[in-house]
């Protein structure tokens, strides 16, 4: 543990939140055999909420600007949760200056710029890292261990839905993930990016893509013009000839968060809620759903934690994600598979691309991946 690794951040707000607390949180709960983080340089746009974060979450200093960040010699790691087409030219750089790079979802706000992020990564010879975090839920993992295992048979369609209601709010104010330059896409991007990432991981390759998107809310209480999807429903082949459809909004009134995921196959169905975190539901050929509890000695998160039995959270994923990385840095291990790697952050972003044109065509879209 007397090795340190210096991490600069982009970004302070509710994802730089949720990263500062997993870094502060892997040298009371990594292994003994991880070296740890020191949180050097924080970067974001409005001077006194920095300075706010950097004393709260404890990062040494605050930076003027992100080339600060990326450019410090002591940061060995870039992890950037600043908005979306901020992930692009500071991930870039920090690729040329050797940085390992972590990295949060989309990876950009398009395919194209995705691509080239990747490519960049791929070429500088550094690890990288696109944090889509279900992959470090136990009940993920257990899913992910099943379906190998044959439990499920063969796959025959994934559904998912992912529910919050924040566009109605009366209080709307514009901000960037509202803008198509700066976000890429709203609710598709936002909310829908992690259920396309488990279609990907648990079922099967999406090759081809039908939609419908929404803007239901036109503009914030001021009269500013928003410019993303409230809502997106989509339907997908995948490439082992299962189906999937994917629903994604932001005007589900009632809903603070609903996010649920179920996959059906020859043998059996299981489904994950995120609001029942712990908790694994399976059913067999006679239909009769059970829960299992997840928390179980022989899953390697809950040994950073407590003993099994005891629940953890959401905000334990970000931490898990944050040890993968550093003992992937050390040596222990790759990133892939149980992480993702920007290869999978651009494939991703494939997806959304083409969930988005046949919004606009109204018809079903290919879904081509570009090689490296």
């Amino acid at each position: 543990m007397s090795e340190r690794i210096g991490i600069g951040m982009l970004g302070y707000a509710f994802m730089g939140k949720a990263h500062s607390l997993a870094w502060r949180d892997v040298p009371a709960v990594g292994p003994a055999t991880l070296p740890q983080p020191r949180l050097v340089t924080l970067w974001g746009r409005q001077a006194a909420r920095l300075e706010e974060a950097r004393a709260r979450y404890g990062w040494e200093r605050a930076a003027a600007s992100w080339e600060a960040v990326v450019d410090d010699p002591d940061i060995a790691i870039l992890d950037n949760a600043a908005p979306n087409h901020l992930h692009v030219e500071p991930t870039l750089r920090a690729a040329k200056l050797g940085k390992h790079l972590f990295c949060e979802k989309p990876l950009a706000p398009t395919a194209a710029e995705a691509h080239r992020v990747w490519q960049a990564a791929e070429n500088a010879g550094v690890l990288h890292m696109c944090l889509f975090n279900y992959r470090f839920m136990p009940a993920i993992r257990e899913a992910k261990r099943r379906i190998e295992a044959g439990e499920l048979g063969d796959i025959l369609h994934y559904r998912s839905r992912f529910l919050i209601s924040s566009s109605l709010s009366e209080t709307r104010t514009k901000a960037w993930r509202d803008d198509k330059a700066a976000a890429g896409s709203g609710a598709l991007g936002d909310l829908g990016s992690h259920h396309i990432d488990l279609c990907r991981y648990l079922a099967g390759e999406p090759r081809r893509v039908g939609a419908m998107t929404r803007l239901a809310v036109p503009a914030d209480r001021s009269g500013q013009r928003i410019e993303t999807d409230d809502a997106i429903v989509a339907i997908a082949e995948l490439a082992n000839g299962a189906l999937a459809t994917l629903e994604a909004s932001r005007i589900a009134g009632g809903h603070l968060v609903t996010s649920d995921v179920e996959i059906d196959g020859t043998k059996g169905s299981l489904s994950f809620s995120m609001q029942r975190l712990n908790e694994l539901r399976l059913a067999g050929r006679d239909g009769g759903f059970r829960t299992i509890p997840v928390e179980r000695p022989e899953d390697p998160f809950y040994g950073y934690w407590y003993p099994a039995g005891h629940p953890i959270g959401w905000a334990q994923s970000f931490t898990h994600q944050a040890i993968h990385m550093l003992e992937a840095v050390a040596g222990h291990h790759k990133i892939a598979p149980l992480g993702a790697t920007f290869e999978d952050g651009y494939r991703c972003a494939e997806v959304t691309d083409a969930i988005l044109r046949a919004a606009d065509s109204g018809r079903t879209e290919t879904v081509s991946y570009r090689d490296r």
